[in-house]
């Protein structure tokens, strides 16, 4: 009976350093899960897999030829191994070779052809090789076999963005962000792209509004500024002195809260030489936005003080803005005093119809007048009939 036991419990006891190995690796104990699987690798059933994370865990601690060896000795004991070739395959790569990974990944999928994991890190190795159409093929099958895998939708958008196609790149992009919000990159992808279509049509728009023909406007958003260029072909005059006027009265006139000032450089097409640069602040000269000290009081002590006070409030700080240079906190300021005392104003004479209208009716309609009720007549008494004398 011993004869027959002693193997079972030398399995088991396999087994049971196996998961504790495994469990000494999850908390970043590398030298215990070493020790565990070494002592797990001469009994266990399947010691194919003991040798993958044996390869794992030597890799985690820097010694890439023991983890290779490792890895080679699993797949001699299972040649259908696929998270044996998997690893040595990204090993390989890691390494610089990349034909022996794909190799070994080729190996994998033959025995797993949908394995999303090594679908993925090959298409990663294809689209570092500029095999665009590779790595598209290889993070579809990817993201069909695991659709949660966010960093597939993520690079997958970086293959759309490489062959032209934005808006295949930012609908993989908002997919990555949709499986994993802390993927900043495509975060920074789609910022990125919203940022290079704005631009597109403020320089659109500009070049139609200025109204300069065969002239090439192109403008950029950097921080609270834009940087405007100005190509001409030759023989085609532009007037600088004038041009910055007329590019920030556009601006104003387009409420572009966000712009505090822009730069202006202009050029010859097919020439590297500036003829005009300048540096100019969108508000400069502007005149202080009103306050509307007289409806603000008014409004405030008179009409309407709920909404008279906060335009009080507003006319105070307007000018403070203004005198900092903070022009357009200070135009939303005269804005919001001009709405508040229009609406006090709109309140208080609805609330003046609504009174005059109802003393009006009181006195054409008031209550009527009490009658007089009509008198009753009292019962009569009886009286008793005297008797005959």
């Amino acid at each position: 009976m011993g004869f027959y036991l002693t193997p079972w419990l030398r399995c088991q006891q396999a087994r049971y350093c196996y998961r504790q190995a495994l469990t000494q690796m999850r908390k970043g104990n590398v030298d215990g899960a070493l020790a565990g699987l070494s002592q797990a690798l001469d009994h266990a059933p399947h010691p194919a897999n003991i040798h993958v994370e044996l390869g794992k865990a030597h890799w985690q601690i820097g010694n890439t030829a023991a983890a290779l060896e490792q890895f080679t000795a699993a797949i001699a004991l299972d040649p259908g191994n696929v998270r044996a070739y998997g690893n040595r395959g990204l090993l390989h790569c890691q390494q610089g070779r990349e034909d022996l990974a794909l190799a070994d990944w080729h190996q994998a999928l033959q025995h797993r052809p949908g394995h999303a994991l090594i679908h993925y890190n090959r298409g990663l190795l294809h689209f570092r090789q500029h095999n665009y159409a590779a790595a598209l093929a290889d993070f579809d099958v990817a993201i069909a076999t695991n659709p949660n895998l966010a960093e597939a939708y993520l690079h997958r958008g970086h293959v759309h963005e490489q062959l032209g196609q934005p808006t295949a790149a930012a609908h993989d992009w908002e997919l990555a962000l949709c499986n994993d919000l802390n993927l900043d990159q495509a975060r920074l992808k789609l910022h990125h792209l919203h940022q290079i279509h704005r631009d597109r049509a403020l320089s659109q728009r500009l070049q139609a509004e200025l109204g300069l023909k065969d002239i090439t406007v192109e403008a950029e958003h950097q921080d609270d500024r834009l940087r405007i260029q100005v190509y001409r072909p030759m023989g085609v005059g532009i007037n600088y002195f004038t041009l910055p006027d007329q590019i920030r009265d556009l601006l104003i006139g387009w409420q572009m809260d966000d712009v505090y000032s822009f730069d202006l450089t202009g050029q010859v097409q097919d020439q590297a030489v500036v003829e005009w640069r300048g540096h100019y602040k969108l508000f400069q000269g502007q005149p202080c936005p009103p306050a509307r000290w007289h409806r603000v009081l008014l409004t405030a002590f008179v009409i309407f003080p709920p909404l008279g006070l906060p335009a009080l409030a507003c006319a105070m700080n307007l000018r403070q803005a203004y005198q900092r240079g903070d022009y357009p906190s200070a135009l939303r300021a005269s804005r919001a005093i001009q709405g508040l005392c229009r609406t006090g104003g709109i309140i208080s004479f609805t609330l003046v119809t609504l009174l005059g209208g109802y003393w009006g009716y009181q006195r054409l309609y008031g209550p009527p007048e009490a009658s007089a009720a009509p008198a009753q007549l009292a019962p009569a008494t009886p009286v008793p009939a005297e008797a005959d004398d």
